[in-house]
């Protein structure tokens, strides 16, 4: 296992970095393919809210079999390097097909590409998880592995959001340079501008953007950072290794937190483009959502050293105490309120940053406790069920918010009634809390803390040194 000493700022950028593409994928789909589909295209909302719930199904079964067999991998560069590189062309084919659709586009068409969307995401994203609770065994190194990987992801969050930015503030007789005081108008001194971007252009300026930086910081993590090989390791078997993580109370208890919240922001996300364009007025929704991930970007340090100074569960309870509050307190907003929009959502932001990265570093720490238990090094089967969970839940919440919304009489792109656009409004600011409050009380009384945590790296140690003893006997 990598030394402490030996996890450079330079390895941390370097893993870090892949996070920024993989976040430009995230964004798009949570925030624009749905309108996009439901409003360019014309499929139904509620058609396209099923094809996605069908699309995502197939993760609950490639998750486990991927994570396994990342944990099983033996090849002279590593265990998770070989499925990053595997991941990554698929993935670059499926967003182009996606993102820049053309003008001939089934239901079937749809399907497919967002199922083979969903596996790269998969062959990628599980042996990344794993990647970076292996980089370093520390309580708080890995805070700042996990902590470097979600700035870059608010890196490629805010590029996401500065492309549709752009496009908005642009238009025919406007300059470059007058476009980008536009933008900087729009995110710095929040004026609003007339759009005249369009959302097919929105969405295939997003679908290159991914396709060249993925191949880009791919490369550099796969060169740069070590993928380490533990000395001691048990083989569990797929089968008997589940049934160690059902019997794992702590590890049910994270990924059921996991579950609630990403279902909460997952739901919210589903309906965030309609409530800021319609509900609030604003035209420029890239520069509402630039100011969100700069605020996340600024709020990570903080988070980093709440984290270390109360524990790492007490400072995901005060993020979700923030996150809720700001989406109440939405729901009392009208029309053309677009100042108190801007202060909350800065909040919200900021909130965001904790919330990315703390699940994360915590699931880490309970890899630990698995492997004292089991004397596995499971980490590719741990974030393989983080992945499944965090898929089924965005997968539910999202095709519920689709559902909900269009059975309450609200049409993408349309002239809404008074009635579907309060339905619009109570399930954007109201919905998360139910998701949200059993979050916070299986967070609040989470027993994994820092102190724990280091007596367990003392026990593991340990067990270690006992298991190369009796080996080199």
């Amino acid at each position: 296992m990598t030394s402490l000493s030996s996890v450079t700022r330079g390895n941390i950028l370097a893993y870090g970095g892949l996070a920024t593409p993989l976040a430009m994928i995230g964004y798009p789909i949570a925030i624009w393919l749905i309108p996009f589909y439901s409003e360019v295209v014309g499929i139904p909302l509620y058609i396209v809210a099923n094809i996605l719930l069908i699309a995502r199904f197939t993760d609950v079964i490639t998750d486990p079999i991927l994570g396994q067999l990342g944990d099983s991998t033996r090849t002279p560069i590593g265990r998770r390097k070989p499925w990053i590189i595997l991941g990554v062309p698929l993935m670059m084919l499926a967003i182009y097909k996606l993102f820049i659709p053309g003008t001939e586009v089934s239901i079937a068409y749809f399907v497919i590409w967002m199922m083979l969307m969903y596996l790269g995401s998969t062959i990628i994203g599980i042996p990344y998880g794993a990647w970076g609770a292996e980089i370093s065994p520390d309580y708080h190194q890995r805070s700042r592995v996990v902590g470097g990987r979600e700035g870059w992801t608010l890196i490629g969050l805010l590029i996401s959001a500065l492309i549709p930015l752009a496009i908005e503030v642009s238009g025919q007789g406007i300059s470059f340079s007058d476009s980008i005081k536009r933008m900087l108008a729009a995110i710095f001194i929040f004026q609003d501008f007339s759009t005249s971007g369009k959302m097919t252009d929105i969405l295939a300026s997003m679908g290159l953007g991914i396709v060249i930086l993925l191949p880009i910081f791919a490369g550099l993590a796969l060169w740069k950072v070590p993928d380490p090989m533990p000395k001691v390791e048990k083989k569990i078997p797929l089968v008997q290794g589940l049934k160690y993580a059902a019997e794992n109370p702590l590890l049910i208890r994270i990924l059921l937190i996991i579950f609630l919240v990403i279902a909460g922001e997952s739901f919210r996300n589903t309906l965030s483009l309609w409530f800021v364009r319609d509900v609030i007025g604003i035209e420029t929704v890239g520069a509402s959502y630039a100011r969100y991930f700069i605020a996340g970007l600024i709020g990570i340090p903080f988070w980093l050293w709440l984290g270390k100074t109360l524990g790492k569960h007490k400072a995901f309870c005060i993020t979700l105490v923030g996150t809720g509050t700001v989406s109440f307190l939405c729901f009392f907003l009208e029309r053309g309120d677009f100042n108190q929009f801007h202060a909350l959502f800065l909040i919200k932001g900021f909130c965001f940053g904790g919330l990315q990265f703390l699940p994360a570093s915590m699931l880490a720490d309970v890899v630990d406790l698995d492997s004292l238990k089991t004397g596995g090094r499971r980490a590719g089967t741990f974030f393989a069920l983080n992945g499944m969970i965090a898929k089924v839940s965005a997968m539910i919440a999202v095709w519920a918010a689709a559902i909900l919304v269009a059975f309450s009489g609200f049409v993408p792109g349309t002239e809404n009634t008074d009635s579907a656009m309060l339905a619009l409004r109570v399930y954007y600011c109201l919905g998360c809390a139910a998701f949200f409050v059993p979050a916070l009380f299986l967070t609040w009384f989470y027993p994994l803390t820092k102190e724990k945590h280091k007596e367990l790296r003392a026990q593991l140690e340990s067990q270690n040194a006992e298991t190369e003893v009796t080996s080199a006997d």
